[in-house]
């Protein structure tokens, strides 16, 4: 038996942890398989995306609400230790505008492998 479904895009939909508030346009990662702010997860966290549309799951269990997210490049603020050198090494989330290529001994989120660096910022390749 092959394949059951084909997907082509950048958009996938993931259940989002209890107590969480997500803001459209802010990438987020996945705890244990939940939807999660990019500080949350203690460095175990993986990268899913950035968030298309804000949701709120203040008072829902986890995995009460779906948010979608779009994986792919974003560009992010330099936390000032990426350069050029860093292009293709993994950048890590300090918050959800800046990342470095620092993982503050292990307790940043990986936010994904730099692809390139400008002079108003770094791009950097989220999502699983």
């Amino acid at each position: 038996m092959g394949a059951i479904a084909e997907r082509d895009g950048r958009k996938r939909g993931y259940p989002m942890k209890a107590g969480v508030v997500l803001a459209a346009g802010v990438p987020a990662v996945l705890d244990d398989g939940y939807l999660t702010t990019v500080t949350d997860g203690a460095g175990s966290a993986l990268s899913a995306g950035v968030l298309t549309l804000g949701e709120d799951n203040r008072v829902g269990a986890s995995g009460d609400i779906v948010a979608e997210v779009v994986a792919g490049e974003h560009k992010f603020a330099n936390a000032g230790d990426i350069t050029v050198a860093t292009v293709g090494n993994v950048a890590y989330f300090v918050d959800e505008s800046t990342v470095s290529s620092s993982s503050d001994t292990g307790s940043r989120n990986a936010a994904g492998k730099v692809t390139q660096i400008d002079n108003d910022g770094v791009w950097v390749m989220l999502g699983l």
